[in-house]
């Protein structure tokens, strides 16, 4: 009896994978500084003293320009009147009664001058002489502090360089399928 014998091979699919990769490099922060010391910029004032001892000064007859010229000023000029008005009187009387005989007006005039200064009530005055005006002004600080400043900028990269190798995946056909056929006579072959 012939009997019929088969074998059939399935088709075998082979691969071959190569992961995805994906490759991030950030760039790393970079820090500057900008730096001014703190300075003290403050120092201190020499003390000093003002005397003003014009006060005491004019109380003992020691005036200057502008005081004596207040003072003074306008007496020299009604003085000046006086003195022009007194020599014109003067000038006429000598005019008058210089050539007359028993009188002798310059003489007499000086007599009398005489007389009125020896006669004067003299009139002293005794007042209080103000103290120098003191001013002192004390030690103190000045200038500002420069209290400093310190900047830092950091630089950086709002995005990581990347780099991405795609996955591969290849397939292949590792074993054709196959069907084989064959006849034996009385029995079955395991393998052929």
């Amino acid at each position: 009896m012939l009997r019929l014998n088969m074998r059939i091979t399935q088709p075998i699919i082979g691969m071959h994978t190569r992961l995805g990769k994906l490759e991030a490099h950030s760039t790393p922060a970079k820090l500057h500084t900008e730096n001014r010391q703190a300075r003290s910029h403050a120092h201190w004032t020499q003390p000093s003293v003002e005397i003003d001892q014009y006060p005491s000064r004019h109380a003992y007859g020691f005036t200057n320009h502008t005081d004596f010229a207040k003072q003074y000023g306008q007496q020299g000029y009604r003085d000046l009147q006086q003195t022009t008005s007194r020599w014109t009187q003067e000038a006429w009387d000598n005019i008058d009664n210089g050539g007359r005989p028993g009188q002798n007006p310059v003489e007499d005039r000086y007599d009398q001058k005489l007389s009125q200064e020896i006669s004067r009530q003299r009139i002293l005055v005794a007042s209080h002489i103000p103290a120098p005006v003191i001013h002192f002004t004390p030690v103190k600080a000045e200038g500002q502090v420069d209290p400093g400043d310190v900047t830092e900028h950091i630089d950086t990269e709002a995005f990581a360089v990347t780099h991405f190798t795609p996955g591969k995946v290849e397939t292949y056909l590792k074993q054709k399928p196959d069907v084989r056929r064959w006849v034996t006579e009385g029995k079955y072959d395991i393998y052929a």
